[in-house]
């Protein structure tokens, strides 16, 4: 392949800077450039996603084609959440931050993390594309400041948030800069934004078995440590902190089994959460040998963990804070 192939001037979708970008990775349907300035790996691509559709109950999803009805178990959903590391991070520090305060939750999805930080006593708002997740939020959760839109759709008084959360959102987005810059002008001075992306450098990818959700359109960017440290800094925050969490069962899912047999599991998990039938949910939510598993997955991915660290880590974490004296 010649080098006018291999590099072209593209604007990147986390820095928003142009450069002559070096293609590192070719499909179908996109290619994923380098930038020569933050270190960040973006795609251009013709293919698009509609988030809005994402949780419709005729819609599917377009990790593994699952069907999203409205989940049964609101409780569950909430336990459940506490496995992802990102959201036990972020109330931790929440709750050493401030015993008081707004939290603005971007992306919220069905509305669990909210109503986790909620039960701290913080007041809480979200907003997500999709209209589905935003009801489930309000009649199951009992949500109140809701918004099923973007960023650009909330009510003008929202603003001087003590927090600002984005979990697993900024990955998804052309212009990954623009969300950042107007998070940065909705948070009190001292306030915190909080946001996570998958690592790139996660063990998966490291051995060769990077999974489906990491491909364009889905992904439109992928984050290293020092990416997410230096745009934070880029957008003018102060106090920037990125760790990564640790090695855990699903990362060592997705190494060990077969594609199709892991998406399989997965399907019939969802599956289980989405019915109201005790018996069909038996086997993979309340079985003591299922559960016998997923607590050998657990020590297992420890003792992966210990041995090579926590920089290979399926997702990054990243904390920082407005200055005090910022506009």
């Amino acid at each position: 392949m010649d080098d006018s192939k291999q590099t072209q001037a593209e604007s990147c979708r986390i820095c928003g800077k142009t450069g002559i970008n070096k293609s590192i990775e070719y499909g179908e349907h996109y290619t994923i450039y380098r930038c020569s300035h933050c270190r960040g790996d973006f795609a251009q691509t013709a293919v698009s996603l509609d988030y809005r559709q994402e949780y419709n109950t005729e819609g599917t999803s377009y990790q593994d084609g699952r069907n999203l009805k409205i989940l049964s178990d609101p409780e569950e959903e909430l336990r459940q959440a506490n496995l992802f590391s990102g959201f036990r991070q972020a109330l931790k520090f929440m709750k050493a931050s401030s015993s008081n305060g707004k939290l603005l939750d971007v992306g919220c999805g069905i509305g669990v993390f909210p109503k986790l930080v909620e039960r701290l006593g913080l007041e809480v708002y979200a907003l997500d594309p999709a209209i589905e997740a935003i009801k489930y939020a309000t009649e199951y959760f009992g949500l109140k400041n809701t918004v099923a839109g973007t960023i650009d759709d909330i009510p003008p008084h929202w603003q001087d948030f003590n927090f600002i959360t984005a979990f697993a959102v900024l990955e998804h987005l052309e212009q990954s800069r623009e969300l950042a810059k107007k998070i940065y002008q909705l948070l009190a001075p001292g306030g915190y934004f909080i946001m996570s992306t998958p690592n790139r450098n996660r063990l998966s990818v490291k051995l060769g078995r990077r999974e489906d959700w990491d491909y364009p359109p889905n992904h439109l960017t992928r984050w290293s440590k020092e990416v997410m440290n230096s745009f934070l800094n880029g957008i003018g925050f102060t106090n920037v902190m990125v760790k990564v969490d640790g090695v855990n069962r699903w990362d060592l899912g997705s190494i060990l089994l077969p594609s199709k047999f892991n998406q399989k599991i997965t399907r019939k998990k969802v599956s289980g959460l989405l019915t109201t039938n005790q018996t069909k949910t038996e086997f993979f939510l309340y079985n003591p040998l299922w559960r016998f598993v997923q607590i050998s997955g657990d020590v297992i991915a420890s003792l992966v963990e210990a041995t090579i660290g926590k920089r290979y880590g399926t997702q990054l974490i990243g904390f920082a804070q407005k200055p005090s004296g910022g506009a």
